[in-house]
């Protein structure tokens, strides 16, 4: 066998495989579009079916979303991790965001999932059944939220309307509505509004307006 011949040969398997990821990635691409016709899904995304996106959502690159549900007018960046999460109207969500990661139980005398689940990540079967604990938590994210890239939203966490989350926050608590929170742990830094202004904004319900309702009372474009 020549050279050649002998590259070719070790390379073939690789070849395989690489055609083989793209067909399923081809596919679950088709699937999504099929799937979330008024919605715009990037290449590379994952989306279970447990999962729903209403219309005029848009979902880029490399995605992974599973169990939540993102209502109208919201995306994510690329990259992004959503888990158990109700993500509301209007939010925006920066690229390498992850939220709902899951926990493990603390109060057991080890945290690998060896020692809680029959089926774990090394195929190791040393318990007879489950360990029942809150593993994920759902998180609700409210209306027209900004999350700031690669921050963190931990499990059981409800994030208050119009609130946003600087990038690299690691958000572990309830955050109020239109708060600024940052940090590890994520803490209140400012609000955006005065108390008055943010319970007018509550009581309206804006984002539950159609568009054009919106953009006639409370769209203001700036001089030039």
């Amino acid at each position: 066998m020549t050279a050649n011949l002998m590259r070719i040969w070790f390379l073939f398997p690789g070849l395989i495989k690489k055609l083989l990821e793209a067909a399923t990635e081809g596919a679950r691409d088709l699937h999504n579009k099929r799937r979330f016709k008024k919605s715009i899904i990037d290449e590379g995304c994952c989306i279970d079916g447990e999962s729903t996106l209403a219309g005029e959502t848009h979902i880029l690159e490399g995605c992974t979303i599973s169990k939540s549900k993102i209502s109208e007018y919201s995306y994510v960046g690329k990259n992004c991790l959503i888990q158990n999460a109700v993500i509301g109207k209007f939010c925006s969500i920066a690229s390498d965001v992850l939220i709902g990661l899951g926990t493990h139980p603390l109060d057991q005398f080890s945290t690998s999932p060896v020692f809680y689940r029959k089926r774990n990540t090394f195929g190791i079967g040393l318990v007879d059944r489950d360990l029942e604990f809150d593993e994920y938590k759902d998180i609700e994210i409210g209306q027209d939220v900004w999350i700031g890239t690669r921050s963190i939203v931990l499990d059981g966490v409800k994030v208050g309307h119009g609130a946003v989350i600087a990038a690299h926050a690691v958000v572990t608590k309830d955050v109020p509505p239109y708060a600024i929170v940052g940090g590890v742990p994520a803490k209140v830094i400012k609000y955006r509004f005065e108390e008055a202004r943010i319970r007018e904004l509550l009581a309206m319900e804006w984002w539950n307006w159609e568009l054009s309702e919106i953009k006639e009372k409370l769209l203001v474009v700036p001089d030039r």
